[in-house]
């Protein structure tokens, strides 16, 4: 059986690439930047959700389709009795804070909270002014979506190795 999904993690990743090598970032507007950081940002996130389930479809197992996370993918290999260590180096990833896995998704996280209101009112203006800086968006720059692309291309590398071995 082919493994779908491996297709899938190399489009998202080489997409999240071409959004960060493509750009004079000097030459961006604000909104500009925003919109490119976000979208590598998605397409790194989707393309790790993909990637649990290449690992699932590497080892044969069912229902691959229903992994969300990590703590997903290590119960549907101990039902299987299985226990790859590819599992086990994504769990350890998502347990340190400093990793690039942890920063990324804090960061895709960040991007689903609503602003704050501001009680503010411009005495001309009857609509109450939202500060969409005041959401708590970690700060984050082209070099560090693009360290967290070729951190996580080198994983993937790394273990697609590993595990053609066996």
């Amino acid at each position: 059986m082919a493994n779908l999904s491996l297709t899938r993690v190399n489009q998202k990743l080489m997409q999240a690439k071409q959004l960060l090598q493509v750009v004079d970032v000097d030459s961006l507007t604000p909104v500009h930047l925003n919109a490119l950081l976000e979208g590598a940002a998605f397409h790194l996130v989707c393309a790790y959700q993909h990637y649990l389930r290449e690992i699932a479809e590497t080892y044969g197992l069912n229902n691959v389709v229903v992994l969300r996370s990590e703590d997903d993918l290590i119960g549907a290999f101990e039902a299987a009795k299985k226990y790859p260590a590819e599992a086990e180096e994504l769990v350890a990833l998502r347990k340190d804070a400093t990793s690039w896995l942890v920063q990324l998704q804090s960061y895709y996280d960040s991007l689903w909270r609503s602003p704050v209101v501001s009680e503010s009112r411009d005495s001309d203006n009857l609509i109450t002014l939202v500060d969409i800086n005041a959401v708590a968006i970690p700060r984050v720059d082209v070099g560090v979506v693009l360290g967290w692309q070729r951190e996580f291309t080198a994983l993937v590398l790394r273990q697609r190795e590993t595990s053609a071995e066996f």
